[in-house]
């Protein structure tokens, strides 16, 4: 099979797993965060009420795990990508806006 043929969207196709078992989500790689990720989740769930802007998760992110975002692009790629993985949402109209989806708040 050529990398042509390969789905661009291979391991984003599983849609919300909140519905599984906790036992079938554990052994599902796509749904294991990251350490930093995770840092996200706990700060905009605790910290802003599961929606901030870049600047109050930077804040966030070093008053609660005393982590330090050496590269502001890079958060914002990976809140990108968190977006892309249906963990966040960003809001409309909102530039840099971004708040946990329904089903992470839930977890």
């Amino acid at each position: 099979m050529s990398d042509d043929t390969i789905p661009k969207d291979l391991g984003r196709r599983l849609g919300d797993l909140s519905d599984l078992p906790e036992a079938l989500r554990k052994q599902i790689m796509a749904v294991k965060l990251d350490d930093l990720e995770q840092k996200i989740i706990v700060t905009l769930k605790d910290r802003f009420d599961g929606i901030a802007n870049l600047d109050e998760l930077m804040v966030g992110l070093y008053r609660d795990h005393q982590h330090i975002t050496e590269d502001r692009r890079k958060l914002a790629n990976k809140l990108y990508r968190m977006q892309q993985a249906g963990l966040i949402e960003s809001v409309p109209k909102r530039k840099g806006v971004y708040k946990l989806k329904e089903s992470v708040v839930a977890a």
